[in-house]
């Protein structure tokens, strides 16, 4: 697996750009913002990450300015019926933190706004994406810097649960918090009570 590539943005197009790697030129399929980003560091060096798919007809290199946005693409992909084009245009009119909220918020239209996106897919989307995502957002998308490995941040949120909040809430209310990564439960536990309270 290519996990990234290091080089100069040579050509960018409307949906891709090519990458000048050590003097080999690699045709990477972006989003809108890898593209946005690679037009400002057209000439000079820069990181792409990277994702191969490949298919009996075709071998396809998506590329992301940033791990975040490979986080999404992969999550995104892992649902049925979102291949990596209908990934990439979702990607390209939602920001990660659109994704995260239209999640939270289990708002079928904001998928409908990319191209690809029907109001079926839409609602797979945000269906498949609750099961996917939970227990992961702090650690692969940087929501929270609290690891969960700790099993802080998880004790937290059975509590809170268990005390009758709804998981879209408290997962906004941690989202609006930068924590001390080695947060005793208690302190993180009043930390994001506060924020319920006052409606973050």
């Amino acid at each position: 697996m290519i996990s990234y590539l290091k080089g100069t943005v040579e050509k960018i197009s409307d949906n891709s750009i090519v990458l000048d790697v050590n003097g080999v030129g690699y045709s990477v399929l972006c989003s809108s913002r890898t593209i946005s980003e690679a037009q400002e560091r057209k000439g000079v060096p820069v990181c792409i990450f990277t994702v191969l798919n490949v298919r009996e007809d075709a071998w396809t290199l998506f590329g992301f300015i940033s791990e975040k946005e490979r986080f999404w693409f992969n999550t995104l992909v892992s649902v049925q019926g979102v291949g990596g084009k209908v990934a990439i245009a979702i990607l390209s009119v939602l920001s990660d933190d659109d994704i995260y909220n239209a999640f939270l918020n289990q708002d079928k239209t904001m998928f409908t706004r990319a191209d690809g996106v029907g109001p079926k897919l839409a609602t797979r989307i945000v269906s498949e994406l609750k099961d996917k995502i939970v227990g992961k957002i702090d650690v692969n998308v940087g929501i929270s810097q609290i690891s969960t490995e700790t099993g802080v941040l998880n004790d937290v949120i059975s509590a809170l649960t268990n005390l009758g909040y709804q998981k879209s809430d408290i997962f906004r209310a941690i989202s609006s918090i930068t924590p001390d990564p080695d947060a005793k439960f208690d302190v993180l536990l009043k930390a994001i009570l506060s924020k319920l309270s006052s409606g973050a």
